[in-house]
């Protein structure tokens, strides 16, 4: 019986030490937490993480440097991208059409930082159609063009894409960032910037 105790407690022991050890691992990231699984995930083939954002949104913007950051560290396998988020009111309907007009157009890497800073730094009132148009002409598109791939069915197809993944992510505020389609987290949750992108890099091997 004595060995059979010993054996029993060494075993609880190893249990033990194993959990403390996952913990530590884990930096001390907790589920529910620091994290939220999705309600309705869209798991990927490749790792993945996905910032949901909105340009009308001071945060999303002064995120951008911390995101610049992350994204000179990331591993070559993990594939970055953005989605608008769609909500139910006509101004984020509005901006997501934005957003995927300068993506369709293929401006999207030159659009995206200079058009966050008009808006949030030089404080320019580029909200109407023609004001876009205008704004864009430096990036080599006509006015006509821009206009057009605006009101395409194209663009109308990836507003309702984006639309249906905000809901299925369970977004209610932004920015957010969903990691492999299965994991959402943000500052608030993770409780600052640096400590959210640990939060990304444990999702992405979890």
């Amino acid at each position: 019986m004595r060995r059979t105790f010993l054996t029993l407690a060494l075993t609880s022991l190893t249990a033990l030490f194993a959990t403390v050890s996952s913990a530590a691992d884990d930096f001390g990231i907790v589920e529910g937490v620091h994290y939220k699984a999705v309600p309705k995930p869209h798991p990927t083939s490749q790792k993945t993480v996905t910032e949901i954002f909105y340009y009308g949104c001071p945060h999303c913007y002064h995120l951008e440097p911390s995101i610049q950051k992350w994204l000179k560290t990331k591993p070559k396998e993990v594939t970055f991208n953005r989605i608008p988020a769609v909500l139910n009111n006509p101004n984020w309907i509005f901006m997501a059409r934005v957003f995927y007009t300068a993506k369709e157009l293929g401006i999207l890497d030159q659009f995206h930082e200079a058009y966050f800073t008009a808006i949030h730094q030089k404080h320019e009132k580029i909200f109407t159609l023609p004001a876009l148009a205008k704004f864009v002409e430096p990036m080599g598109v006509k006015k006509d063009d821009y206009i057009a791939m605006f009101k395409s069915f194209k663009v109308d197809q990836d507003v309702q894409k984006a639309r249906r993944l905000t809901d299925d992510y369970g977004v209610d505020g932004v920015p957010a960032v969903v990691v492999n389609g299965k994991y959402r987290t943000d500052v608030p949750m993770a409780t600052s910037k640096d400590k959210m992108w640990q939060v990304v890099d444990y999702l992405l091997n979890k």
